[in-house]
């Protein structure tokens, strides 16, 4: 059996922002893995004065002298990767490229994904935000091989996670990306070993887009959604692109919420009408009521409920 302290594993990573980071962390502190090289995105103008700035990988690899690559989704560009560094393992996390197969054939120790979800539930790009807004109770970590087809890959292993009622995408990611970092490297090593064996993926699939979690998605339809939708909906679009909707007794500014929770109330108001009772701030949807418990009216900051009823909300009776 190779001795991979004397002889690390010649590695490649691919990805983009935070999350990815912490997967590359733990491999390259891990002597075993050689990180020869990093495949992330090309620098991107960000904010209103469109700042060119770096991927959250390529800050981390050029702090620890890894080279860094742009494959800018050219087949060619990969190709001349695999001549300069001829890597025996890529590890890919959240990277946003579909990479070619004369890549993913390459390594001896094959390509391997970490996807956040319980495959073949949720293929694509937001699965824990789906995984929320359907009000699933679980969903989990799948570590597989990279395919040409959308997360279609053998499973190597995979790791069940409980949604809390109160999870948001950001919280439930920060668990899950928390939870890959710690397993990882086993799964890794037993596989390099030869003690793994692959397996298809079960069960009927289903994906997931980008477009679902899109800022037109994200607009509240107080008449057409249940408030357990809208209180889901709330949840899975933190921190990007956040529920919203226009206040119709508010000239129709337009009202971010951040955090919300299902109320019992008798009051008769029209659908999508924001009032205040009892010092809460609420909203009346198809068939309950929601209390807006954190928010951010369009040209003002974020605000908790009480801020709001004292400021702006004072006269919503």
């Amino acid at each position: 059996m190779r001795d991979l302290i004397k002889e690390p594993i010649k590695t490649v990573f691919l990805g983009t922002g935070w999350e990815s980071v912490e997967t590359l962390k733990i491999l390259h502190k891990d002597s075993r893995f050689d990180i020869v090289a990093v495949i992330t995105t090309v620098d991107k103008p960000v904010g209103r004065k469109q700042i060119l700035t770096q991927s959250d990988v390529k800050k981390y690899a050029l702090e620890n002298s890894i080279p860094v690559v742009h494959t800018e989704k050219k087949v060619e560009k990969y190709t001349e990767f695999i001549n300069t560094y001829k890597p025996e393992l890529a590890v890919c996390k959240a990277f946003g490229e579909i990479v070619p197969k004369e890549f993913l054939d390459y390594p001896k120790y094959k390509c391997i994904n970490i996807h956040f979800s319980l495959l073949p539930k949720y293929r694509g790009a937001v699965p824990i935000q789906k995984a929320i807004l359907d009000g699933e109770e679980k969903t989990g970590i799948s570590i597989m091989l990279m395919s040409e087809g959308l997360d279609e890959g053998e499973i190597l292993a995979m790791y069940e996670e409980e949604i809390l009622p109160d999870d948001t995408n950001q919280t439930l990611r920060e668990r899950l990306v928390k939870k890959s970092a710690s397993v990882l490297i086993d799964v890794l090593i037993s596989w390099i070993n030869g003690d793994i064996q692959t397996k298809p993926q079960e069960g009927e699939p289903s994906y997931c887009w980008q477009k679902d979690i899109s800022k037109e998605n994200a607009k509240i339809e107080w008449s057409l959604y249940t408030a357990e939708y809208i209180e889901r909906m709330i949840r899975a679009f933190i921190p990007w692109p956040v529920a919203w909707f226009n206040a119709k007794n508010l000239n129709d500014r337009k009202i971010k919420i951040f955090k919300a929770q299902i109320v019992d109330c008798r009051e008769d108001k029209e659908i999508g009408e924001l009032f205040v009772k009892d010092n809460q701030l609420l909203i009346k949807t198809k068939d309950r009521f929601l209390r807006i418990l954190e928010l951010q009216i369009e040209g003002g900051k974020i605000t908790n409920e009480k801020e709001f009823i004292n400021g702006i909300g004072r006269n919503l009776t």
